[in-house]
């Protein structure tokens, strides 16, 4: 993977106003540059089907080399191997080199305690990273719209995110990732795949309104739309964009007052200046409690509000000594002049009946000395 590059390459002045589009969002977000090697993740579905169509209608003005990748998570079994193929058949037909991978990701959710769609979403990622490294793939690109981004704004909006939640979905990811669609309805999608008499495929499951998702796509912006606001997926982007920005400016500020409240930092060991951090306004402590998190902890996941304000809380308290245990291994613990973020090599119960069994045999020995 590389770092952000900038691409100079000028917009395609093409017939077809949807490849355009592409082509603007491209250069807008500086997402290629040419002669570079790009891996297109399929499902078969229209985003993806249409992200292929465009790519194609641009692969010999970008001189890029193209790849496909299919990930069958095993779901919907026959439908999911249709799938499969259907992909595989669009692979043959352009001549593109093929990339499957099958998992069972039912059972890797189970087996990680995790939902289905986080496990996929984990398995899309690692798969796609994977098949860079070794076939020397620049990028990968993905086909989420505009649609795909207002239902996720609001699903986070119901899940009570903070401002990074509310800010969507990137155009791009870790300098690998690319979304060239991010500025396509899925009507556009829809309408352009029909002018091309392109085929494509339907998952089943985005019909089941069991899944938050599909309630939010096929209830409840439908509702909003047609009560309050017929331009609500547009409204939601505008306010996805804003946020976008503002969460980038943060971040900067936020990395800056980390390291002057840091004291010391490891990929195991974090310590803030305890007097430091206790005179951050609250916004600005929760941010830099989150990223000595993120430094020993590698990610975020299964931190919530109600952890990083127990921080702020344990930062406050007069006694120094006490602790806040969180989630895989972590331990907070509140020294003379500073707060130690720590990673534990053992479980933290595991730890907990070690000081309990050594606080049971001082006090005997105190016993004992009386």
């Amino acid at each position: 993977m590389t770092m952000t590059e900038r691409s100079d390459r000028p917009i395609a002045k093409t017939k077809a106003p949807f490849i355009h589009t592409v082509c603007e969002t491209l250069a807008a977000h500086r997402m290629l540059l040419p002669g570079q090697s790009v891996l297109l993740g399929v499902s078969g579905g229209p985003d993806s089907v249409a992200l292929l169509l465009a790519f194609l209608a641009i692969k010999n003005e970008y001189r890029l080399n193209l790849g496909i990748a299919h990930i069958n998570h095993t779901l919907r079994g026959e439908e999911s191997l249709g799938d499969e193929g259907f992909v595989r058949n669009l692979a043959e037909a352009h001549a593109l080199p093929f990339h499957l991978e099958r998992v069972d990701v039912a059972a890797l959710a189970r087996k990680n305690r995790q939902s289905v769609e986080e496990a996929a979403r984990d398995v899309r990622y690692a798969f796609f990273e994977r098949i860079c490294r070794e076939n020397a793939y620049t990028k990968t690109a993905l086909g989420h719209n505009l649609n795909d981004n207002a239902e996720l704004i609001l699903m986070n909006l119901l899940r009570g995110s903070g401002p990074k939640g509310l800010s969507g979905i990137p155009p791009t990811r870790d300098n690998w990732i690319i979304r060239p669609l991010m500025e396509q309805s899925r009507e556009e999608i829809i309408a352009f795949l029909n002018a091309e008499n392109q085929a494509y495929v339907t998952d089943s499951t985005n019909l089941e309104t069991v899944f938050l998702r599909n309630r939010v796509r096929h209830l409840l912006i439908p509702l909003l739309e047609k009560e309050y606001n017929p331009g609500i997926t547009q409204t939601l982007n505008r306010l996805s964009r804003i946020l976008r920005d503002e969460e980038a400016w943060m971040e900067t500020e936020t990395g800056t007052v980390f390291e002057r409240t840091k004291v010391e930092a490891s990929d195991t060991q974090v310590l803030l200046c305890l007097d430091a951090f206790n005179a951050l306004p609250t916004a600005l402590k929760r941010r830099v409690a989150r990223k000595a998190l993120e430094r020993v902890k590698s990610d975020l996941k299964r931190i919530t509000l109600t952890h990083i304000d127990a921080i702020a809380q344990l930062a406050a308290a007069t006694t120094p000594g006490e602790s806040l245990d969180l989630p895989d291994r972590i331990r907070i613990i509140k020294q003379n002049n500073a707060l130690c973020f720590k990673k534990e090599s053992r479980p933290l119960r595991e730890i907990g009946r070690a000081i309990k069994s050594k606080k049971r045999l001082q006090n005997k020995k105190k016993v004992f000395l009386a």
